[in-house]
């Protein structure tokens, strides 16, 4: 890197302006700091800086703003302009092309990627200096238009950089996954053994000790094993989840039909009352037969259990193409929910009826979610408060030898 660079930072918060003049100093660039846009442009006034790296979000002028007005004037034309942003939003790559920013370095930065930013962009300043726009071009992006007028390289480096800050936050986000599901089986492992050992001498001061135990005794130790129960329940779906989660895949084509018949089998094995239940034809599909089969057996006990205190249980089983997806859909006659609710359904431990009136874990719904999603298809859910629910789940279609 050049040592004669002259770099204006621009950013209100003190303490994050301090923490960058630090590192650009160390590696030899003259450094001017700026609390805003519109002192940033009374300095850039005084001397044109080599490059600029602003904030994005600042009072008076934010870096967007900042940006654009440097991009109108002539000797500021192809200063290297860098926004510090969060990139929250796919908003923010669009108002950056638009204000004719050159790249995103997303906060919290990495000081080697950082130095590897600026000196890109102050090894291709002289190749920009032969390069004009030729035409504009105009997006629209939620009902929002943005007109972009950048010249090509300007727009290739942008996006080059935000692709890379995607690319790094998606690895921090997978790295942290794996920590978490391995955390939540090492923790999950370590509590069955604990909890099925106060069980155990639970039932067995219940069952020796019964006569000696007053009423009240005897409720708290029964109270002690079905909170045992319980907490053992939620810890194998816990580990269920997680497991499906991490799973590896096998795909090949699925006979929807014979799959669901299978489950329908072991649920009434299991005292289920399937009667209820109404299949018409499912096309096939392309997928994990073992995981799509935990899907199907939680969607059909859920629609048993919610329907269950009708005096006419009704499910129904249909499925259909619908352009590029296989469509699925479990309805039933049952309870329903409150789709204000929604956003909470097909999170883990999340439940939107009372336990004491349909037990279960909480767990199934962020399952089917999970192992759907892993086939790079969609769920949803639409219902009404004692109206039942109707469960949908779509799979891309493949276009196999076999597969509808």
């Amino acid at each position: 890197m050049s040592n004669s660079a002259d770099i204006l930072i621009v950013e209100d918060s003190a303490t994050q302006a301090g923490q960058l003049e630090f590192i650009l100093q160390s590696h030899g660039f003259n450094v001017r700091v700026a609390v805003d846009g519109a002192r940033a442009l009374d300095m850039i006034a005084d001397a044109i800086p080599t490059l600029v790296i602003s904030d994005v979000i600042m009072p008076n002028m934010n870096g967007y703003e900042l940006c654009r007005h440097l991009r109108e004037v002539e000797e500021t034309r192809l200063t290297p302009f860098i926004l510090l942003t969060t990139l929250s939003d796919a908003q923010d790559v669009i108002k950056g092309l638009a204000c004719g920013a050159d790249c995103f370095i997303r906060k919290p930065y990495e000081e080697k990627y950082l130095l590897s930013r600026i000196n890109y962009c102050l090894t291709n300043l002289e190749l920009r200096q032969y390069e004009r726009v030729q035409s504009g071009l105009e997006l629209n992006l939620n009902g929002k238009r943005f007109y972009i007028s950048a010249a090509r390289q300007q727009i290739l480096d942008l996006l080059i950089s935000t692709y890379e800050q995607a690319v790094g936050l998606n690895a921090e986000l997978l790295c942290t996954n794996r920590d978490m599901e391995n955390f939540t089986v090492s923790v999950s492992h370590d509590l069955r053994s604990p909890l099925g050992a106060v069980r155990s001498f639970a039932e067995f001061l219940r069952d020796e000790y019964r006569t000696k135990l007053d009423k009240r005794g005897q409720l708290c130790v029964d109270s002690i094993v079905e909170g045992c129960d319980r907490m053992l329940e939620l810890i194998t779906g816990l580990l269920n989840f997680s497991r499906h989660g991490r799973q590896a895949m096998s795909f090949n084509e699925v006979d929807m039909q014979d799959l669901i018949t299978e489950v329908i089998a072991e649920l009434q094995a299991s005292g289920q009352n399937t009667r209820c239940i109404d299949i018409s034809e499912l096309p096939n599909a392309w997928g994990d037969s073992d995981l799509l089969k935990h899907v199907w057996t939680n969607l059909l006990a859920n629609a048993l259990k919610y329907s269950s205190k009708q005096e006419q249980p009704l499910i129904q089983v249909v499925g259909q193409r619908s352009g590029a997806e296989l469509i699925y859909q479990v309805r039933d006659n049952g309870v329903g929910f409150d789709m204000k609710y929604y956003e909470r359904l097909f999170g883990v431990f999340q439940r939107l009826h009372a336990e004491s009136d349909f037990p279960g874990t909480g767990v199934g719904l962020a399952l089917v979610h999970k192992i759907i999603s892993r086939h790079g298809g969609r769920v949803w859910a639409e219902s009404a408060p004692s109206k039942g629910a109707s469960f949908y789940f779509s799979l891309p279609v493949y276009d196999k030898p076999g597969v509808n």
